[in-house]
């Protein structure tokens, strides 16, 4: 597997997260939004996807080394973000936006689907193996 190869799987886990994304917003609202690729959250979870499919194409290049355990704890601090961090981050969101309904100040709501459920990120995970190792198969 070259650097080239580890760049593809990337891209590619990127490219069917964002993909599987809009199908599913579809799927959900019946009409195709552009805007569903430029944002956070949603199934799957593309930030792990992406980092899954480096590590596992690093873990196929180079077996166990340095380079695979700090893609390793690199992937985990990402995953534990999407579901613990970021899902409080749109939970506030929600609660600022009611305060802000309720006084009639004029801003615009805040975006609240910014997190993930495990579910999103456990597909995110199996995206990203697949990523890796079809990228090494061919």
């Amino acid at each position: 597997m070259s650097v080239y190869q580890i760049i593809i799987a990337i891209i590619l886990a990127y490219l069917i997260a964002h993909t599987c994304k809009a199908i599913h917003s579809y799927k959900v609202r019946g009409r195709f939004e552009w805007s569903i690729l430029l944002q956070y959250g949603g199934m799957p979870s593309s930030h792990t996807a992406t980092t899954v499919a480096l590590t596992t194409a690093l873990l196929v290049e180079t077996g166990i080394s340095y380079l695979f355990v700090i893609a390793t704890l690199f992937t985990v601090i990402v995953m534990s973000d999407a579901v613990k961090v970021r899902k409080k981050i749109g939970e506030e969101a929600e609660v600022l936006n009611q305060i802000i309904e309720g006084e009639n100040i004029a801003h615009k709501r805040l975006t609240t689907m910014v997190g993930h459920t495990p579910q999103q990120v456990l597909v995110g995970l199996a995206l990203g193996v697949f990523c890796g190792l079809i990228v090494y198969l061919f």
